[in-house]
């Protein structure tokens, strides 16, 4: 997407330049608002950043001139200036701007603003199908560094993308927020979570390398690529896994968690699907664990109820099915049932809308994982019934205690 950035100061221009090309965009600069405006009379771009005070023209007047022309309300224009008072916010909004960012600037908040702005700007009517035309393509490079070779599968709020670094050429796992989820995303926080997930350096939790906001105003998150097969789909290619298997990859997720939860972060959506076998491993043999999906392109919290419990109701603790904020709890309950549909090869909570399990959560008995299926080392059930206690005080209250506790009962039935 091309952006043309208008400003006398050297300095501001060299920052726009390499931070909007940092972040996908085509930019060409201006050294005064007669030059924009020459730019802008022939073929405006989709972004304009203007600096109020330039020499011969301002951006308020470079503005105003453009949004006279026939393709003038089609481009998103941001101010920029020293200015602090709302009488001049107010003259920059009369003369057609779309925004206005203070001197000195943040780069992220110029970056977050920009994307929000564009894609206000550009949004079609409400529809009731998602606009997925606007989702970046195979063969786009996102970030000025990775580029996009194929999907690797979907979700309610995103699609994982196999890509390429550029400049180093390995593979990387690319997530990229579906555009319709946006309009409720909170860029500030899925910022700092992102930021908060690449500093885990667990070896059983993935690896985040970078993130940022596509030129399209879609955030993306970039991880390690791990080719394996999700504890999802082993369960369902071989069944109920030994009780040995199902205690390690239980200890393994929970030493990833246990970093995580020391740092703050909570991973809020743990359960088979989320959980990668990256060694082959049959009947007898341990695989190795890798907790993927951390720093979400969207916190659990700024979804839609729909596009929170889709697909994940099953997995989720009554707290969070009400609506509260998630915490390391959440993950614990994930863990917990996860354990469960490993040990019986059936999902505890699996049938009804999530309504209804909420019910069946808060009045009926927890599922006996031994009357279920087969083969249940003794103590499982009662480890389940505290992990899952309708009394969140009687539940595990670490990771790394509910592992502990799993790892006894396969100890004393060896």
């Amino acid at each position: 997407m091309r952006v043309l950035a208008a400003d006398d100061d050297a300095s501001v221009r060299r920052v726009l330049d390499r931070t909007l090309k940092a972040w996908g965009y085509d930019v060409e600069l201006a050294t005064s608002g007669a030059e924009a405006w020459r730019i802008l009379k022939r073929d405006a771009p989709p972004i304009v950043v203007l600096d109020w005070d330039m020499p011969g023209m301002s951006g308020i007047e470079v503005c105003r001139l453009l949004r006279s022309t026939a393709h003038g309300p089609q481009t998103y224009v941001l101010i920029l200036t020293g200015k602090q008072q709302k009488e001049d916010l107010i003259e920059a909004l009369e003369a057609g701007a779309d925004d206005f960012l203070s001197k000195p600037f943040h780069p992220r908040e110029l970056q977050l603003r920009l994307a929000k702005g564009v894609r206000d700007r550009h949004a079609g009517p409400p529809s009731s199908a998602p606009p997925e035309s606007d989702s970046p393509a195979a063969g786009v490079t996102i970030g000025g560094k990775f580029r996009l070779e194929r999907t690797l599968g979907q979700g309610g709020m995103g699609t994982v993308w196999l890509g390429v670094h550029l400049a180093l050429g390995i593979n990387v796992a690319i997530k990229v927020m579906r555009p319709h989820v946006c309009d409720d995303a909170d860029y500030a926080s899925f910022d700092r979570e992102a930021r908060a997930a690449a500093q885990l350096r667990n070896e059983h939790a993935v690896r985040v390398f970078d993130h940022g906001i596509a030129a399209e105003g879609v955030p993306y998150l970039v991880m390690e690529y791990l080719s394996g097969e999700s504890l999802w789909t082993r369960i369902e290619r071989v069944g109920a896994l030994p009780p040995g298997q199902v205690m390690s990859i239980v200890g393994q997720t929970a030493d990833a968690l246990a970093d995580a939860h020391a740092r703050g972060i909570v991973h809020r959506d743990v359960k088979p699907d989320n959980i990668l076998l990256i060694e082959e491993a049959d009947a007898g043999e341990e695989p190795f664990v890798k907790l993927v999906d951390f720093g979400l392109a969207l916190r659990a919290d700024a979804a839609t109820r729909s596009e929170l419990l889709a697909g994940t109701p099953a997995y989720m603790s009554p707290e969070c099915l009400t609506g509260d904020p998630a915490d390391a709890m959440l993950d614990l309950w994930g863990l917990a049932c996860t354990a469960f549909h490993a040990m019986t090869g059936v999902e505890p909570f699996a049938d009804g809308s999530a309504e209804e399990i909420y019910l069946r959560l808060r009045h009926d008995p927890l599922p006996i994982p031994s009357r279920v299926a087969d083969g249940v080392p003794p103590g499982f059930d009662a480890w389940f019934a505290r992990a899952c206690a309708h009394n969140r005080e009687n539940r595990f209250a670490t990771a790394g205690e509910l592992a502990s506790a799993l790892r006894a009962i396969h100890v004393a039935a060896a």
